[in-house]
């Protein structure tokens, strides 16, 4: 007689149950994580664009005016030169919100798209700053998704 060593149906049941149960608790956590990451790499990203608006305003004496983001980031955008890329989007595709007068400007991004951590990752705007450097992130309200941000 032969004896066979194999696992039973049931504790193949157990072991499926159990990493379907692990799997429900690191998943949550790791999709967290990446949505952190896009938020923190978007504001940086914005954040560099505020920097080269304060540099163009330093040697022109005044900043470039655009009317939305698809202007900041066209390849004649005044901004190439002080900057070496000009992203198209936020983490998740979306483009940026911009106005900008030769006196002021306001570039601004959404909140994580996800509406359970959209209170964790609020929306956010970099404004010209009191230091004239790279400007000063400001939380903006919540808006609706069909809302226009406001004319400066």
């Amino acid at each position: 007689m032969r004896l066979q060593s194999a696992f039973s149906l049931m504790e193949v049941l157990i072991v499926l149950v159990i990493l379907g149960l692990l799997i429900s608790l690191v998943a949550p956590k790791a999709q967290e994580r990446l949505h952190k990451a896009k938020y923190q790499t978007s504001i940086i990203n914005l954040k560099a664009i505020a920097g080269a608006m304060e540099e163009y305003q330093t040697e022109h004496g005044k900043y470039p005016v655009f009317s939305s983001w698809n202007e900041v980031c066209a390849p004649q955008s005044p901004l190439r030169e002080y900057v070496t890329e000009i992203p198209t989007g936020d983490g998740w595709g979306r483009s940026y919100r911009a106005q900008s007068t030769e006196t002021e400007y306001q570039f601004s991004g959404e909140a994580l798209p996800k509406s359970k951590l959209a209170d964790r990752f609020p929306a956010y705007a970099f404004v010209p700053g009191p230091t004239r450097l790279s400007g000063q992130i400001n939380s903006l309200p919540k808006q609706s998704p069909t809302a226009q941000p406001e004319a400066l």
